[in-house]
């Protein structure tokens, strides 16, 4: 029973000490309180600076304060107490500043530093020991930080002399929103972009957000081929400018590519297989090996034999092809434009890949059939009766030879 009743008395003890001391707390509260600068922004300082006020009565001794704080603030930067000492009642005229360095990586949101002021108190029977904690709130403005990167091209590798569907992703990789985002797309030297939109508007891009917009390219050479593109935007806020240049490296393979002369006579109206022959340039800086060609032709041409085949073609080389055509009665004589399309294998390409393109030329249609066979028909007749006359006149003379041998 003894041992209960100690047991009772130290507990009774410790509740009516723990009553006392929540008596006491909160007797420090903070006042005047500004937050420096107005716009918190990642990278930079805040700088809280207040004042205390004691509510108790009587003084405070031993007094230190204490700022507490979550991470990326305190952990990156923590602050040691400070000791204030002796607190009358009342306000203290004294202020306190506490600059914090906010780190370029803080995200945008709301941010809290507790104050924690510990102190010694006298009563009339004993010495407490109590605090007080005041939380500081402030807004943080995240740096939004824009990248443009090349995504899907299509086809993966840029092949000189041909056009490249590229999609450029705009993202939001930084820590806040940024507005106004403004992106421009250049070309190095040899490099072109064939869009007529090179300049993108973006209002509002929240953090991790992305925009994806096509353009389209084109390269004539393999050398240090890449993309410039310069971006502006603007903080959340609209307080804070940021630009910066990227450059995007294009992978830019050779490639063949082809030019076409037309060789050989025109045909004309009424005439059915007739050759129409091409000369056919390789002017790209790969080999097109096992080449296929085939003609396409609008009315009055209709292809007889439409395809052509070549082995390989060098850079630089040219060769013949020739394809039979036929010309409609009904047609007129005239130029009329035909498109070559090709396929073709080359060593920069994959084992399997086929390249294509397309060249247009023309055909011209002369007079009809019909016109220069009565020319013919004409021209031969003349002729038919040139010999006649001919033939009559050394018959004649040959009788005559022979009536003057029998005299």
């Amino acid at each position: 029973m003894k041992i209960q009743a100690v047991f009772l008395a130290l507990a009774f003890m410790a509740l009516v000490s723990g009553v006392a001391s929540a008596q006491y707390a909160n007797s420090v509260s903070l006042t005047n309180v500004s937050v420096l600068p107005n716009q918190v922004m990642a990278g930079g300082n805040v700088t809280i600076r207040f004042q205390l006020y004691n509510t108790y009565n009587y003084w405070l001794y031993g007094t230190t304060l204490q700022p507490t704080g979550s991470y990326p603030l305190l952990n990156v930067s923590p602050l040691d107490s400070n000791t204030i000492g002796m607190l009358n009642p009342g306000l203290n005229p004294k202020y306190y500043n506490y600059t914090i360095e906010i780190p370029n990586t803080t995200p945008s949101g709301t941010y809290t530093i507790t104050f924690t002021a510990t102190y010694m108190l006298y009563t009339t029977q004993e010495t407490e020991v109590a605090s007080s904690s005041m939380p500081v709130s402030f807004y943080v403005n995240g740096n939004p930080s824009i990248t443009v990167q090349a995504s899907n091209p299509q086809p993966s590798t840029l092949y000189t002399g041909y056009n490249q569907s590229l999609s450029l992703s705009i993202q939001n990789a930084g820590y806040g929103t940024a507005r106004n985002v403004s992106v421009t797309v250049s070309g190095s030297r040899g490099l072109s972009v064939l869009s007529s939109v090179r300049s993108f508007f973006i209002s509002n891009l929240t953090r991790g957000a992305e925009q994806v917009e096509p353009i389209l390219i084109s390269a004539n050479g393999t050398d240090n081929a890449y993309l410039i593109v310069n971006t502006t935007y603007y903080s959340a806020r609209l307080n804070r400018r940021f630009s910066n240049t990227q450059r995007i490296n294009i992978s830019v393979a050779p490639s063949a590519q082809f030019a076409i002369d037309s060789e050989g006579q025109s045909p004309g109206i009424g005439m059915t297989d007739v050759p129409v022959n091409f000369r056919i340039t390789n002017t790209g800086t790969s080999p097109a090996e096992e080449l296929q060609l085939n003609l396409e032709t609008p009315y009055p041409i209709t292809p007889i034999a439409s395809s052509a085949y070549v082995n390989e073609l060098e850079p630089g080389a040219s060769t013949n092809v020739t394809f039979f055509v036929s010309i409609d009665t009904a047609g007129v004589p005239g130029n009329y434009p035909v498109t070559l399309y090709e396929q073709w294998k080359q060593p920069s390409g994959s084992i399997n890949q086929q390249f294509t393109g397309s060249d247009n030329y023309f055909v011209a249609v002369g007079e009809t059939s019909s016109a220069v066979s009565a020319y013919e028909t004409y021209a031969i007749a003349i002729i038919v009766v040139l010999i006649i006359i001919v033939s009559i006149y050394r018959r004649r003379a040959r009788g005559r030879d022979r009536k003057n041998a029998k005299k």
